[in-house]
């Protein structure tokens, strides 16, 4: 069981073998990014508890792409031996579960690295293995942590907070796991001692949240929310409606002001104490211009087209890009040129579309090995008749 699986040899991570068990986004989308970085992934699924992910119809064709799949039960005696067995060989342990359950079950960190004392093990949680004792052994999942952690409050629109979507904790936390397990396992290549890293989902999201809270906690100032979209301090800054469309733009920059204060009609408060020269932000509360600007920008902004717009913009330098809807991806230039969407063909013979593997490496570019159908399947039947 401890042997290496075939299969091809690509990017930055060739040769890494990496286990993860968990269900659902966040640490399944840890495992993901090594696999597509060249990672030899194995998931292994508990058999108690199926993975509600596969439920979807699509998904899952993305999220488990370039995995090799396991059936354990790691707390049961058999399932226990075979899963320390491979833990021997295995050089990034990552587990998504409820706070320290692992260790309530007997499966500690020392247990781990007296099997492989270079292991790297990831705990990925809502609330961390420690803390207050009301809240490690808590569910959580994206709601809770942004809900938890400050995050979700400063979203939405002024009248409502609404959670960011979709499923922003879990991608960053499964991204905070991945990161954080190849910082460690960097050390680990120097020392030779394992680690043990403690991702608590609320922390990912504090720390992700940090912009304005810095404003708080220095200061006692309280950014509000957005409202319909737009910066909660700076005008111009946000999302704008056209004639036929929603552009966001970022007004920011002197000659941008300027320039652009001359477009709707504002070049006469320029040079004004309110505005001063140098200007390269306007404040929408605190400079009392705030509002005449943004009822400006509505007002010439909705007479235009977004490409009349953006070819303006273009010529002054300040940025802007048109709301894409998800049909206007496909085809649009930027994508098809980069390769941004991809597709392969799925175990039951289906073609899928998804997106690409980023980022891109220039010298071992990661791979979706699924797009060559007939040789991973065939990898794939090999390895699930391996682990039999």
């Amino acid at each position: 069981m401890t042997t290496h699986l075939p299969m091809p040899a690509f990017g930055p991570l060739s040769g890494l073998r990496v286990v993860f068990s968990g269900i659902e986004i966040a640490g399944p989308f840890a495992g993901q990014m090594f696999a597509e970085w060249g990672a030899e992934v194995i998931w292994i699924e508990n058999v108690a508890w199926a993975d509600t992910i596969r439920v979807q119809p699509n998904y899952p064709q993305l999220s488990r792409r370039n995995l090799h799949a396991l059936s354990l039960n790691i707390f049961k005696d058999e399932g226990r031996e075979a899963f320390l067995k491979l833990m021997e060989t295995t050089d990034i342990f990552i587990e998504a579960s409820k706070g320290p359950a692992f260790a309530r079950r007997g499966i500690t960190d020392e247990v781990l690295w007296k099997h492989n004392p270079k292991l790297v093990i990831a705990h990925l949680s809502g609330f961390g293995q420690f803390g207050d004792e009301e809240y490690p052994h808590l569910p959580a999942y994206n709601t809770i942590a942004q809900a938890f952690s400050g995050y979700l409050i400063q979203n939405g629109d002024v009248d409502q907070p609404m959670p960011a979507f979709p499923y922003t904790a879990d991608y960053f936390s499964g991204l905070t796991a991945t990161t954080s397990a190849l910082a460690a396992l960097h050390k680990v290549r120097e020392t030779g001692k394992g680690e043990s890293i403690d991702i608590a989902m609320y922390e990912v999201m504090l720390r992700m949240g940090q912009y304005f809270m810095m404003d708080y906690f220095n200061g006692g100032e309280i950014c509000p929310r957005m409202t319909k979209g737009k910066d909660p301090y700076y005008a111009g800054c946000g999302l704008y409606k056209c004639a036929d469309g929603y552009i966001v733009m970022e007004l920011v920059g002197i000659t941008q002001i300027n320039e652009c204060f001359k477009d709707i009609g504002l070049a006469h408060i320029l040079g004004t104490p309110e505005v001063p020269e140098g200007t390269q932000l306007i404040h929408r509360i605190e400079c009392p211009y705030g509002p005449l600007v943004e009822e400006k920008l509505d007002t010439w902004l909705a007479t235009r087209s977004i490409a009349d717009v953006q070819a303006r913009f273009a010529e002054l330098n300040i940025a802007c890009a048109k709301v894409l809807t998800i049909p206007e991806l496909e085809h649009h230039p930027q994508y098809v040129a980069r390769e941004s969407i991809t597709q392969w063909q799925t175990m039951d013979g289906r073609t899928c579309k998804g997106p690409n593997i980023m980022p891109k490496f220039k010298k071992q570019p990661g791979e979706n090995l699924a797009r060559d159908a007939v040789t991973w399947h065939g990898y794939r039947r090999y390895s699930e008749k391996y682990w039999l």
